[in-house]
């Protein structure tokens, strides 16, 4: 059985399942190069089907999101405007606020009620059968089928989707089934989101840089301000955005949130914002989780890393995956699943890698070497050079086989330097033209991975894809510094022989000569574009970084015209 998959959100994606296994998998973004690109990604969707060796006559469903009502439920936005009404805001910020929530009412029917429709004929239009899901319905299948046990806790958190922003769902077997919603506006996703616009940076691309500088304040003193802005139903398992006290979604003006945040410290108000999600989502999560020891998540609240270590630490927690594109780029494989599950009555396979992209060929290589007039170098041992360059304290950029399917660089798409500089995370983001508040990503080989890390039994097979944060030892914070945050974690990548036999090369030969089984790893991109996808892309941007040496499938490159072995 074959089945597209299509997500048509931000970070639009179209994806392949064969017999239940997920063998090809593209954002449109890493095509057109725009980032976070939204609409039916007619690009991804030629190229999976071409990766996958079928032509769209042999799919036997298109699966895809969207199944929700034409218009969103009334009474929970009236609700808030009475709340509203009778809080102790000032006239003028009850009257912002609550134009606030009803342009958002209008927002998402125009949502719902035309663009949704509008991307759901276009997915008709492909000619083949359509299987239409609900949009966090996706999300946790994402999770619960993405993780492969049969009995879990799911839960789903994001800005909103549809007819929500936040799920519980209960797997067993082959099914899952929803036990609770929060309404779409009653969003942690917007309350995170609205305290990175009121610190100045873009909501739904610059979360990041909140998580990063919460671990720069200890004891924030806007705690009660911001956490009075979110709250946490337990027994309908809900969240409940306190419009009242603040809430707003970060599509708008707030100026009582910024005359608020402006009394404080960017890093005490960011430690606050980070201290009161990891409260409410714990408090949900842990009421919920005592039913179920294995916990699995989807959905982007969760690409905060230091949130999913928190939830790793519960005591009800035996296991934890986190899903690893856990925004909307993964609702097509979510729907993929879902159609799936829902013809055979089985599972499908368990999650096994993000290498689901094209790789770049010799020929495309060679192409792309000559147009950018490069000096270069077929080295037959390539793992071996980018390990000793690694070990003379050169940066590598590495571009080769299958590209990832998510938002990390897993290897295939990076940036490489020792971890032994800690002053490397002001000097390489200068050079990327990144303004970034978190180190960069170590990538540990497993064999050595408890030596430097703490928790791994609840955590080590989603640490294989950096969606978690990890306590450091001793010898972590002694021999990777430029990895470990001030807050004394990392977020690492854990590299095998079988899931990762390239970087595993790498790793190994790097080890061989200095005794140190870690590198930092970051992504291969420059300042807000998409992960490079071709060699093109990747002569493009190392072109432009200026770094040291790039390792483009088998050739060793340089800017200097000396492309010799270290």
């Amino acid at each position: 059985m074959n089945i597209l998959g299509i997500a048509f959100l931000s970070d639009a994606s179209a994806c392949v399942l064969r017999d239940g296994k997920v063998v090809a998998a593209v954002s449109e973004e890493r095509l057109n190069r725009i980032k976070l690109w939204h609409g039916v990604p007619h690009a991804a969707i030629r190229e999976v089907l071409d990766l996958a060796g079928l032509s769209l006559d042999q799919i036997d469903f298109v699966a895809t999101h969207g199944k929700a009502p034409s218009i969103p439920e009334r009474a929970a936005y009236e609700a808030t405007a009475l709340r509203i009404s009778q809080s102790g805001l000032s006239a003028s910020d009850k009257e912002r606020q609550t134009a606030a929530l009803w342009n958002r009412f209008d927002h998402e029917s125009f949502v719902l009620g035309t663009r949704t429709p509008g991307y759901l004929a276009e997915v008709a239009a492909l000619g083949r059968p359509v299987k239409i899901y609900r949009h966090h319905e996706c999300h946790a299948a994402t999770a619960y089928f993405g993780a492969g046990w049969e009995d879990a806790l799911v839960a789903t958190a994001d800005g909103w989707g549809e007819d929500g922003s936040h799920t519980f769902y209960r797997g067993r077997g082959a099914a899952i089934e929803q036990q609770s919603v929060s309404n779409s506006f009653d969003s942690l996703g917007y309350f995170y989101g609205s305290i990175t616009k009121a610190l100045g940076f873009i909501p739904h691309r610059h979360e990041g840089k909140i998580l990063g500088l919460a671990a720069h304040c200890t004891a924030p003193q806007s705690y009660t301000g911001i956490r009075a802005m979110i709250d946490a139903d337990l027994e309908r398992g809900a969240f409940v955005g306190r419009m009242e006290n603040g809430l707003y979604s970060p599509r708008f003006e707030n100026d009582a949130l910024k005359a608020y945040v402006s009394k404080f410290p960017r890093e005490d108000v960011a430690a606050s914002a980070q201290r009161s999600l990891e409260d409410v989502m714990t408090a949900l999560i842990g009421h919920q989780g005592r039913a179920a020891s294995h916990l699995t998540v989807a959905g982007g609240i969760f690409a905060n890393v230091r949130l999913n270590q928190r939830l790793a630490e519960l005591p009800d927690t035996r296991k934890i995956f986190v899903f690893p594109n856990m925004g909307d780029g993964g609702l097509s494989v979510g729907a993929a699943w879902l159609a799936y599950a829902e013809k055979t009555g089985r599972m499908p396979e368990a999650w096994q890698t993000c290498y689901l992209g094209r790789a770049p060929s010799e020929k495309d290589i060679g192409k792309a070497l000559q147009a950018g007039g490069l000096s270069y170098l077929a080295v037959p041992n390539v793992q071996d050079e980018i390990g000793a360059m690694l070990a003379d304290g050169k940066v590598v950029v590495r571009c080769t086989g299958a590209m990832e399917f998510g938002p990390r660089a897993l290897g295939h798409r990076s940036i490489m330097y020792h971890a032994r500089d800690a002053a490397v995370n002001m000097w390489l983001n200068q050079r990327l033209n990144r303004s970034e508040f978190m180190p960069f990503a170590p990538a540990t080989l497993d064999s050595e991975a408890d030596r430097y890390y703490l928790g791994l039994d609840r955590c080590r097979r989603t640490a294989k894809y950096m969606t978690i944060t990890c306590d450091c030892t001793a010898d972590m914070r002694r021999d990777a510094p430029a990895a470990v945050h001030v807050d004394g974690t990392a977020r690492p990548q854990l590299v095998t022989e079988k899931d990762h036999p390239d970087f595993h090369g790498i790793l190994t030969a790097y080890n061989k000569r200095t005794g140190q089984p870690t590198v930092i790893n970051t992504s291969f991109n420059m300042h807000e574009e998409p992960i490079v996808c071709t060699a093109e892309d990747a002569v493009r941007a190392y072109v432009a970084s200026g770094l040291d040496a790039m390792a483009l499938g088998n050739f060793i490159v340089t800017l200097d015209g000396k492309a010799a072995l270290s």
